[in-house]
């Protein structure tokens, strides 16, 4: 998952945020399938509900064989001095989540902005109040100053920084692969102990693929409609001890 932010660069270059495309780029045979699943500000949809805003939507996003670029949408609506402005403190816009096309791959990959010199760029505009009244001008720009990559470690390395089973803490995975080669192929809660855990998994619609509130480290990855397919999911766990967790995992083939 990554999350997308912003910040001005200086106190005299703060502004009010207005119509915004976020583009940045990534190679389609390590992540693939963006999906836009939490938008923090400057929409309406997020948990704020900034209604000077429409939703976000990643709307001319595309992906091909080796090359995939999304496009992070943020569109102004209001109108007087309702927009928000983005000072030097990192602002948070959304998060977005790719598919891991091999979960057990040894090598990393980085995602690049679409600076001003790579097209499509990465530009917005800026909400300038009129002197009088609730009239608004809007001064489009592409966006300059610095541009942060992200270099995305392989799943393996990630892991072996978190807790693992041997720590004896209780530990989630981040996903498994239900492919019948004797590794991998069930969804392993580690370190229950006496615990008890129910476990419910969504597919991206919302629609509930497997469910059982005494969960015994035994799906397999079968649902009423077969084997589920490889890519995200969501999961809802709810422990004995009252603690509950609801992330993504990603089942790969």
């Amino acid at each position: 998952m990554v999350d997308v932010e912003i910040k001005a660069q200086s106190e005299n270059s703060s502004f009010l945020m207005g119509n915004a495309n976020f583009r940045f780029g990534y190679d389609a045979q390590q992540l693939q399938h963006p999906v836009l699943i939490e938008q923090y500000n400057f929409s309406s949809a997020s948990k704020t509900a900034d209604l000077n805003y429409n939703p976000q939507t990643l709307n001319g996003s595309s992906e091909r064989m080796t090359r995939g670029i999304v496009s992070l949408n943020v569109l102004y609506s209001g109108s007087g001095g309702g927009a928000a402005q983005v000072s030097t403190a990192w602002t948070p816009i959304a998060k977005v989540q790719f598919d891991l096309v091999n979960p057990k791959s040894t090598s990393g990959t980085t995602i690049t902005w679409n600076d001003s010199q790579t097209f499509p760029v990465t530009g917005l505009s800026e909400v300038i109040l009129k002197a009088t009244g609730d009239q608004v001008n809007s001064q489009v720009a592409k966006a300059s100053g610095v541009f942060q990559n992200l270099d995305v470690k392989p799943l393996a390395e990630v892991c072996s920084s978190l807790s693992s089973p041997e720590t004896g803490e209780f530990m989630i995975p981040e996903g498994f692969s239900p492919d019948g080669d004797g590794i991998n192929d069930r969804f392993v809660l580690y370190n229950l102990g006496s615990l008890k855990a129910s476990l419910t998994v969504y597919n991206l619609s919302g629609a509930i693929i497997y469910s059982q509130d005494n969960y015994q480290n035994d799906w397999d990855g079968k649902t009423d409609r077969g084997v589920a397919p490889a890519g995200t999911y969501f999961y809802s766990i709810r422990l004995s001890d009252g603690r509950s967790f609801e992330r993504s995992m990603t089942i790969s083939h």
